[in-house]
């Protein structure tokens, strides 16, 4: 036998195939592999005690490092609400997989270990629960502890998304509840504001910061998602309207630039505009500087 098939076979016998890709140090010294063979460079390390051999997902690499934690720690913060799907900044999405929060309930200590940000939190029975095969807080606890790492642009977007009328997470009455439960410490103006401002008819996260910009610049509140009809036929579906003003405010994101799309958005900005209505559209490049598109709008509702 070669040099590299001994190689090849001696690997095959460190590393059992029950192993996976990724496997804890523990496990796999259990299964006899040397100590030396976990510190070869082809194993990725993505936490202490912890190994992998091939790229992992998201949910792969919180599902290894929840394997080398205690059994009590779970999932808060912005990596709970990653795990909830609620809609997070780019940054912040990153720091909720590459630097986890972790939780544990008081009085433990919180979890000390490189790579994670660990926290001890008071909860309740109702504050845990178990999402993707993983421990975490609670939507309605996630949303209260996700108040002070957000915008409130942002923070209202999340609600909407939370209490979406088209697939509703948890209802608004138990946000308040959690609201009132939380007191008045840290994060309850944002809440308080959130709560006043969030609506369960915005379908999209920028609808819903665009609607809150406006709203804090001291424009009135829109209404979200409206249809239009006009003598009995429907002219379109708009994201937030001024009905008395006539005004129309649309967000066009990345979707609306393919050829097709943009046909059918002009076609129905025509017929709008044939009613009597004035239509603005917004892009991402708007949210650079908001105070443009705030005095586009106020100059529509003023005439």
């Amino acid at each position: 036998m070669g040099q590299r098939a001994r190689q090849s076979g001696c690997m095959s016998r460190e590393l059992p195939p029950e192993l996976g890709n990724a496997f804890t140090v523990r496990r796999a010294r259990g299964l006899g592999v040397s100590s030396g063979r976990l510190q070869a460079k082809r194993l990725a390390k993505p936490f202490h005690g912890a190994r992998a051999q091939r790229s992992l997902s998201e949910l792969e690499r919180l599902a290894l490092l929840f394997s080398v934690l205690p059994m009590h720690a779970f999932a808060c913060g912005p990596t709970a609400a990653f795990l909830h799907r609620m809609p997070l900044p780019l940054a912040l999405e990153w720091q909720a997989i590459e630097r986890p929060t972790i939780g544990v309930a008081l009085p433990s200590n919180r979890v000390r270990r490189a790579g994670v940000a660990g926290r001890a939190l008071k909860v309740g029975r109702d504050d845990l629960c178990e999402k993707a095969g993983l421990p975490a807080t609670s939507p309605a606890r996630t949303w209260v502890d996700l108040a002070t790492s957000v915008s409130l642009p942002r923070f209202v977007a999340v609600t909407d998304h939370l209490i979406s009328r088209r697939r509703p997470v948890v209802s608004l009455e138990r946000l308040e509840q959690a609201h009132s439960r939380a007191g008045r410490g840290s994060g309850a103006r944002a809440r308080a504001q959130a709560l006043s401002l969030c609506s369960p008819g915005s379908e999209s996260p920028r609808e819903s910061e665009l609607r809150t910009i406006l709203v804090l610049a001291g424009l009135p509140m829109p209404e979200t998602n409206v249809e239009i009809y006009h003598r009995g036929r429907f002219i379109a579906r708009v994201d937030m309207l001024y009905r008395s003003e006539r005004v129309v405010v649309e967000y066009d994101g990345e979707h609306h630039v393919t050829p097709g799309q943009w046909s059918r958005d002009q076609m129905r900005r025509a017929e709008l505009e044939s009613l009597g209505y004035r239509v603005t559209v917004v892009t991402a490049r708007d949210f650079d500087d908001p105070s443009i598109v705030i005095a586009r709008i106020r100059r529509h509702l003023a005439n």
